[in-house]
């Protein structure tokens, strides 16, 4: 990849070591003209809603390219949360031993709303974190044939670790169960194929490695499911034939995923639109390339510093690594004095690599955190 391309998307970090896009990315340069663009023609009284409306009908189909499904597979939503309240919102009154099974230290996007189903009836079964990690195995262990939903993310926010989702799948698949996975550490940052890995339900939010911000999400369904699924917010957009229906007295739904379309976020919308083009120009496989190529530097320079941290096998490992540290609060401290912007998750230094980050910015990353 041609880095010096793409560093001129960023400006922004010219004088600054960017380490956090497991928080929010840094905006790129055609996201920034978008904003800029819808702000003044707002206030000008001449925002296109319409050329917003394009946008995010734009936003989808590239969205998803990148975890291997069509356009009508992805309805728009404002985040992860809504995405898995739509799904836990769809699920009826449990019957005698049915059940739900989700790691105990997942996201709280991805864990309330399975809490909730208790309500309904369901054993929601939080299976322990073994070393801070929860495997498919043990995913494995708490499902049976009364399991209704198993929920996981396909990268924990916190340690780094990647879901084996093809494994989670089979699991999912053998007691009946729907497969919902929240991927806001995952899409942009590593690979994803919901078809190859047997994903029901796959949630993002676009503010992290999706380039967006705030305010854009999306919910892949699996094709067959969406028949079953009722709107839970249901607006114009949900209807087959939007611009077509902004009254009533009919109401008729889309047969596609966009039936659980929120309301859409216009100016989020055209930043999206934008920062997904970016992805696409760079081609999402070499995207991903670079960032493996990235954090095995990272890992190679904190070795080098005698940094410990928690290591996984290739299979297991993401953009995220987190590193302990005895004194935080120094550390973040030491980081922030050399412009360095990383986050402090349980009481770790948490470092997050894009395609946008050089080597000899992770290597300086290494050296401080190290107290050089």
């Amino acid at each position: 990849m041609d880095v010096s391309g793409i560093r001129g998307l960023f400006p922004g970090l010219k004088d600054t070591i960017y380490l956090n896009t497991a928080t929010m990315c840094v905006g790129c340069s055609p996201a920034v003209r978008a904003y800029r663009r819808a702000l003044e023609r707002w206030s000008a009284g001449q925002f296109d809603w319409m050329e917003a409306e394009q946008a995010g009908e734009d936003a989808r189909g590239m969205f998803a390219e990148i975890i291997g499904a069509t356009a009508a597979d992805i309805a728009v939503v404002p985040a992860v949360s809504t995405a898995a309240g739509i799904v836990a919102a769809n699920m009826p009154p449990a019957s005698t031993g049915e059940n739900i099974v989700v790691p105990e230290n997942e996201f709280a996007s991805n864990y309330f709303p399975w809490l909730l189903l208790r309500e309904r009836g369901y054993d929601v079964r939080t299976v322990p974190a073994e070393e801070d990690v929860v495997t498919a195995a043990a995913l494995g262990r708490a499902a049976d044939g009364g399991t209704r939903l198993i929920a996981v993310s396909a990268v924990h926010p916190v340690t780094g670790y990647r879901a084996d989702l093809a494994a989670i799948g089979r699991i999912a698949a053998g007691s009946g169960a729907w497969f919902f996975v929240d991927a806001c550490q995952a899409a942009g940052a590593v690979p994803l194929n919901v078809l190859r890995d047997g994903v029901d339900f796959l949630a993002t939010a676009s503010h992290k490695f999706l380039l967006g911000s705030r305010g854009m999400g999306y919910l892949y369904v699996r094709r067959g499911l969406t028949d079953q699924l009722r709107p839970i917010v249901p607006g114009w957009k949900a209807a087959r034939l939007p611009f077509e229906s902004f009254v009533g007295p009919d109401m008729e739904l889309s047969p596609t995923s966009s039936k659980l379309d929120a309301s859409l976020a216009w100016f989020p919308a055209l930043a999206d639109q934008a920062a997904l083009a970016v992805l696409r120009r760079f081609g999402i496989g070499a995207v991903l390339e670079r960032n493996a190529a990235l954090v095995r530097h990272l890992q190679n320079a904190l070795e080098a510093e005698g940094v410990n941290f928690r290591s996984f096998p290739e299979r297991h490992r993401s953009t995220i690594i987190s590193v302990p540290v005895s004194d935080p609060d120094a550390v973040m401290a030491r980081l922030r004095g050399a412009n360095v912007m990383v986050s402090v998750r349980a009481g770790r230094i948490r470092l997050a690599c894009h395609f946008y980050n050089l080597e000899e910015e992770i290597t300086r990353a290494a050296e401080l955190i190290a107290g050089r």
